[in-house]
């Protein structure tokens, strides 16, 4: 569920990256070149970290996000920042269930693609307590409120979030018209194959001969699956026809990943299918969140398969050079919320808020407690309730430590 529109400076990014990052992988495994995220720099505000500590160098447009706005900063810390919630509400969450954890939601992570719409972007996916999510939509919302000019309207658009989420616990069932925003970009939605590859190749950087053999071999057990899954598929439907490095992202840029064009349903170019195939990350920092040590791709693909809109097709994992990595099928259309230009009134950031909380509320207790859902949507409800004011306060005050923390990386990377 996942093409990407990227800008041109965004693929001036990946030539400017792609000589250093392709002489380390030359020196040893993907894993090798991994970063792991930043650290706090101190214990004044535990969401500041100090610029010194990444190398910035082959990723200016990473660095120029992160300077931007308070919300690309907030981007850049989803690991200390789910920390921080963890330990805030540590007391909370003694005796409390366990849901289904999206991990990373953020009001820029809402996209509209030819499956649907909704969240995307599960790398962080895992199970543990709510309030992980909720705080960290909340926060976006507020920062999110700020740079598109409804600071005013704040509140309001929280409340309309948690309506969503709680509408959704009282009837999954619930449904809502697709927010006014989602529908504009569906609109400019186009169809042209030739053009749509064209952008993919583009994309796809050369590896070397070696490692995309060996990249190749270990899809196999992938492979395999994916045709015992579907028997309707040719044998030859996952034959490559393509293969390439990819570089994207804010929270991922660092993340190996590759982009691959596969045979398809016929032979037929214009038929072919792309996979992303991308690095498991290592969340074990994050210490309320429940996950197997290292890096375990059924994180990713639960999270996608229980709180997605629509989850992506041919979806499963692949072991390489002592990496994991998920796969799994882009689309033709995809386009993110941008909050700089996408939002015309509050009311439109309402009905996107809103629309969040209902996946959420839906995603969270999906199949985590079979036969039991009625019983624990019922106990998140009463937890919401017992709640709701400390997560408004926490949501507000985690917000101004985020733009705190921005400035004073922004003053650090002046200085230095």
């Amino acid at each position: 569920m996942h093409t990407r529109r990227f800008s041109t400076m965004r693929l001036a990014l990946c030539a400017l990256q792609s000589a250093l990052i392709l002489a380390m992988l030359a020196c040893g495994s993907p894993h090798e070149i991994n970063q792991q995220p930043p650290a706090p720099a101190d214990d004044q505000n535990p969401l500041y970290v100090d610029p010194a500590s990444r190398d910035f160098t082959d990723n200016p447009e990473l660095l120029d996000r992160i300077l931007a706005t308070p919300h690309g900063y907030f981007r850049f810390v989803n690991v200390p920042f789910s920390r921080e919630v963890c330990r805030q509400f540590g007391a909370d969450m003694q005796g409390t269930p366990s849901f289904n954890l999206h991990g990373d939601a953020h009001i820029e992570q809402y996209a509209v693609t030819d499956l649907g719409r909704g969240l995307t972007d599960f790398d962080d996916s895992s199970t543990g307590p709510a309030i992980v999510d909720l705080a960290r939509f909340g926060v976006s919302l507020h920062l999110a409120s700020e740079q598109a000019g409804f600071g005013d309207d704040t509140a309001q658009v929280f409340d309309r979030f948690l309506s969503g989420y709680r509408d959704a616990l009282d009837d999954p069932m619930t449904e809502v018209d697709e927010p006014a925003v989602a529908a504009r970009k569906r609109k400019k939605f186009k169809y042209d194959r030739e053009a749509y590859f064209r952008f993919i190749d583009s994309l796809m950087e050369p590896v070397p001969e070696q490692e995309a053999r060996g990249l190749i071999e270990s899809l196999k057990p992938y492979v395999e699956v994916m045709l015992e899954e579907q028997p309707d598929l040719p044998s030859d439907f996952f034959h490559f026809e393509g293969l390439g490095y990819l570089r994207q992202g804010i929270g991922s840029a660092l993340d190996i990943k590759y982009l691959a064009r596969v045979r398809g349903a016929s032979t037929d170019p214009l038929d072919d299918v792309v996979l992303e195939i991308k690095q498991v990350r290592d969340l074990t920092a994050i210490d309320c969140i429940s996950i197997a040590p290292g890096a375990d791709p059924f994180r990713v693909l639960i999270g996608q398969a229980r709180i997605a809109t629509e989850p992506y097709k041919y979806l499963g994992y692949a072991r390489f050079h002592d990496s994991t990595f998920w796969v799994h099928a882009w689309v033709e259309n995809y386009s993110e919320i941008e909050i700089a230009d996408d939002f015309q009134s509050v009311a439109e950031m309402n009905e996107v808020a809103y629309d969040v909380g209902l996946q959420l509320g839906r995603g969270h207790v999906k199949q985590i407690a079979q036969p039991l859902d009625l019983q624990l949507r019922r106990e998140q409800l009463r937890l919401i309730d017992r709640d709701a004011e400390k997560i408004e306060t926490a949501c507000r005050e985690l917000a101004t430590a985020v733009v705190d923390a921005w400035q004073r990386f922004k003053t650090a990377h002046q200085e230095g």
